[in-house]
């Protein structure tokens, strides 16, 4: 599953791509940027895809990058399948979107940062908390790493 949230820092804000495995919730790969567009989400799908073919289903919701030729050609060609939320209904999309609240509530709304770099450190050490120690219910009380190795 991917998805696009924006994220604020006090004098402006970025754009964080992710792409989460609903296996065992990790966030196998991320993108920051300051801008919400193609190459954001292209950049980031090039961290887990590349040119090896692949036998999964990719879903988002239906931005405008999500639906572009450049990204159904890229994965077609990967032979992942795309999957999309209906229009309007931002549940098809809530485990990204739970992702990005989590981030936010357990961190950015607590400790605002100050600047651009401040908010990218947040971001890099938040990822790697949550995949390798926060314990998640839904994964038996271990962390997205613990329940993929146990599993």
């Amino acid at each position: 599953m991917t998805d696009v949230s924006y994220l604020y820092h006090k004098t402006g804000r970025i754009f964080l791509s992710v792409i989460k495995d609903l296996f065992d919730n990790s966030i196998l790969a991320y993108q920051i940027s300051k801008k919400n567009d193609i190459k954001l989400v292209m950049d980031n799908l090039s961290q887990v895809f590349s040119k090896h073919s692949y036998n999964c289903i990719l879903h988002s919701d239906q931005g405008f990058q999500y639906t572009s030729h450049i990204y159904r050609d890229t994965l077609e060609g990967l032979g992942v399948t795309i999957s999309h939320s209906r229009k309007g209904n931002c549940y098809d999309n809530a485990c990204c979107e739970n992702f990005f609240s989590h981030l936010k509530s357990e961190l950015l709304y607590l400790k605002p940062a100050q600047s651009e770099e401040e908010l990218i450190k947040q971001v890099n050490d938040y990822i790697f908390w949550y995949n390798n120690d926060r314990p998640q219910g839904k994964l038996k009380g271990m962390t997205p790493v613990e329940f993929r190795n146990h599993t």
